[in-house]
């Protein structure tokens, strides 16, 4: 096994890595999920305007399937390979690049598709819902589409055992010296790590919709139920998204998928005994960046346990 991801803090110039690129690109479900919603929204000659372009893919299938010009949008420099890519593959005379963050670009033209993957991990901590909402305002045309039209975040209760064993009670003192405070912090993290179906205690719930359509930064703070469908231990919550990309393309990071996404696991401070058809409440706090300076935040806390009569 890999050793997981922690997202939080947030791993600086990530995307400055081919690697990272590449887990991408070769992302089948991801590309080819992309590609039909793609091919089902933009019409010959529409101007579409890509948020986060990264290498350019999303733009350039645009462009294959008849967009008039592309302009792709992104902040990093990763945007000299996509110009790079663009003259290698003829797209150069029908794409414009902006090297900045999406609120500071103007194009000079309305768009009729806004595409972008800004798709996180936990879905939204990559600021996806809050530069839509922005593009969408000042750079797409009224009754213009959006790629994706929503996004969904699942969870459920689990007992994850390799991430908790090692990286959370791996924290043990060493040499008689006091390491707890360190799997103080480790448990203060979201990793990314497979989540198999034989982890999980419940069945998913919903957590919060974004609809693209609408604008609603306001965050998300409420209480879900589980219900434990066998005996066991929860250790944590299994998260993942469903993106509605058009109206009849859907890509999900769901445990029955398999995706560079993968899923995400939070991990309680301690394990929570449950037997079947306990009850879990649980306490979901999520907050957007709604200005640059702000930071996502996601907070999970178990609430109480109801045992079953």
């Amino acid at each position: 096994m890999l050793d997981p991801v922690e997202l939080f803090p947030e791993v600086p110039n990530l995307y400055e890595f081919p690697s990272v690129h590449a887990d991408m690109v070769y992302d089948e479900r991801r590309v080819n999920a992309y590609k039909r919603a793609i091919d089902s929204t933009v019409k010959k000659g529409d101007i579409v305007v890509d948020v986060g372009s990264g290498t350019g893919l999303l733009s350039f299938l645009c462009l294959q399937a008849g967009a008039k010009r592309v302009h792709a949008i992104e902040r990093s420099p990763v945007i000299k390979w996509a110009k790079l890519l663009a003259e290698k593959n003829g797209f150069s005379d029908r794409i414009v690049f902006h090297n900045d963050d999406a609120r500071n670009v103007e194009i000079g033209e309305k768009a009729d598709v806004v595409v972008s993957e800004l798709i996180g991990h936990l879905a939204f901590e990559e600021g996806m819902a809050e530069t839509i909402a922005d593009t969408k305002a000042r750079l797409l045309k009224k009754g213009g589409a959006l790629i994706p039209q929503k996004v969904t975040l699942h969870a459920a209760i689990v007992n994850e055992k390799e991430i908790y064993d090692s990286y959370i009670n791996g924290w043990k003192n060493v040499c008689e010296i006091d390491y707890s405070v360190m799997r103080e912090k480790a448990v203060q993290q979201a990793y990314v790590t497979d989540i198999s179906e034989r982890d999980l205690l419940s069945r998913s719930m919903k957590i919060i919709t974004v609809d693209f359509s609408q604008t609603n930064l306001d965050g998300y703070i409420n209480t879900s139920t589980f219900t434990a469908l066998r005996n066991g231990f929860v250790n944590g919550i299994a998260l993942w998204f469903d993106a509605q990309l058009s109206s009849s393309v859907k890509l999900s990071s769901s445990p029955w998928t398999k995706t560079h996404w993968k899923q995400c696991f939070v991990p309680f401070d301690k394990a929570i005994e449950v037997t079947m058809d306990d009850k879990l409440s649980i306490s979901f706090e999520l907050k957007f960046r709604v200005y640059s300076e702000d930071s996502f935040l996601l907070n999970v806390t178990p609430l109480k346990r109801s045992r079953n009569a």
